[in-house]
């Protein structure tokens, strides 16, 4: 069984939406065990989000290793809430995740998309996906740490991912030119 938390969150000072998220704050967690980006997550990270921004009419996004090293950072520190935008000096979106059991890469960004269903482009929600899809984004850093007690220690240890973007997407009026379904 596969238990799952995420959350989206973008650190654009006022100009943002409150994101609809699923929130668990995390009990004394501590990474044990941080996996390292080799070549192949990069590419995997990439894959996921590029091909579901090119069903949306978005460019590919390029790693960012600044974004990437942030992102390992949050991640290592198995707090499964938003950074509230303590990571960078600039504005930066953000979508995080948690689940036990088998949770690759590309289940992760699934998770972040699965609220597409909610976008209405009549009336913009801003949520984890909008900021995957956002067009104006273009640059991409994610990790992954193995956290111990995110979940009942019976459920397993979690796999905590962290996106970073570049630039913040989720900006308030700017959905329109920003988010195409």
């Amino acid at each position: 069984m596969i238990f799952f938390l995420f959350l989206a969150f973008a650190a654009v000072a006022s100009a943002l939406a409150t994101p609809n998220t699923r929130f668990l704050t995390s009990r004394g967690s501590h990474a044990h065990v941080a996996k390292s980006l080799l070549g192949l997550d990069i590419d995997e990270y990439l894959s996921a989000h590029n091909t579901v921004r090119a069903a949306h009419g978005a460019v590919d996004l390029v790693w960012n290793t600044t974004l990437a090293d942030r992102a390992a950072s949050w991640a290592s520190s198995c707090q499964v809430k938003h950074s509230d935008g303590t990571l960078l000096d600039a504005p930066y979106g953000e979508n995080v995740v948690a689940a036990t059991g088998h949770f690759p890469v590309s289940k992760a960004v699934q998770q972040f998309v699965l609220d597409e269903s909610d976008y209405d482009p009549a009336n913009p929600t801003y949520n984890h996906f909008t900021q995957v899809v956002w067009k104006s984004t273009t640059q991409l850093g994610c990790a992954v740490a193995s956290c111990h007690d995110v979940f009942d220690r019976s459920l397993g240890t979690a796999s905590y991912y962290v996106c970073l973007y570049d630039p913040a997407g989720n900006v308030v009026g700017q959905a329109p030119e920003n988010v195409q379904v």
